[in-house]
């Protein structure tokens, strides 16, 4: 049995050694321009890093882990930043790749709090796939309890945002509000006591008057609190603007929002 076992072992780490040979040479190739010695323009340069990373991904979703799946995990986080950081590039080619960089990801470590802060912004905002950020979302809470980690009741939060603000789902917006409220209660999260009584009157608001106007404005004002980016920031504020609201930065980090109403007065 034991032979069984190495056998089957040393046709897989080869494999695994060829990925990771791949992947360095692709990453190795783009820092030394293998694929653009003539210097092509940024609209060519975009196209090809957009080439790499799908290859990469797909590699990645096709590879053996043998025990490295954290690893896995948090090294394609890396590389998310990367490509979500080149903004001369994503102007060019958009952000199409970001669910598949979340898919490894959460395939890998659905426990590693850090991505999901990024997948909900990147999918929606960036990507304009709501559903696809609900559903990995979704998949990766299966795996996790209000306790691993503490923090996760923040994602069912983001998802309940994606529902009602992208999708217009408010039923399945209340349910994951409620169900944020529930796991705020059994976090050892110092923030959780507080985000429970928010969390529990958007379910309620959401269970019976949904087109509340400021039901909208508190969601995007989780959003601008959470924004990775400015340009994330810039979307919400814009929303809440629209919504008859204004926004006003503080000086010691954060932002006042009120009616413009109140503000004029």
């Amino acid at each position: 049995m034991q032979k069984k076992i190495w056998i089957k072992r040393s046709f897989s780490i080869p494999f695994v050694i060829l990925l990771w040979m791949s992947i360095v040479m692709l990453q190795a190739a783009r820092r030394s321009n293998i694929f653009d010695p003539e210097g092509e323009n940024l609209v060519e340069q975009a196209q090809i890093e957009a080439q790499q990373s799908r290859l990469q991904l797909n590699l990645l979703k096709s590879a053996p882990t043998l025990g490295f799946r954290n690893l896995i995990a948090d090294w394609t986080f890396l590389q998310f930043l990367q490509y979500f950081g080149n903004r001369e590039h994503r102007d060019v080619t958009g952000y199409g790749l970001s669910g598949d960089f979340f898919e490894v990801i959460i395939d890998r470590d659905p426990y590693a709090y850090d991505p999901y802060i990024f997948l909900s912004s990147s999918l929606t905002l960036y990507a304009a796939q709501p559903e696809r950020a609900v559903e990995l979302q979704a998949k990766g809470l299966q795996s996790l309890t209000p306790e691993l980690p503490p923090e996760s009741y923040f994602i069912w939060r983001n998802k309940g945002i994606d529902e009602m603000l992208f999708l217009g789902d408010f039923e399945a917006a209340q349910r994951s509000h409620e169900i944020a409220a529930e796991w705020a209660a059994q976090s050892p999260d110092s923030r959780a006591e507080e985000d429970q009584v928010s969390l529990q009157r958007t379910a309620d608001f959401l269970a019976t008057d949904p087109e509340n106007p400021q039901v909208r404005v508190n969601a995007w004002r989780q959003v601008l609190a959470s924004a990775p980016d400015e340009q994330a920031r810039a979307v919400a504020i814009e929303n809440i603007e629209a919504l008859g609201y204004e926004v006003t930065p503080r000086a010691g980090g954060g932002f006042t929002i009120q009616p413009k109403n109140s503000v004029a007065e």
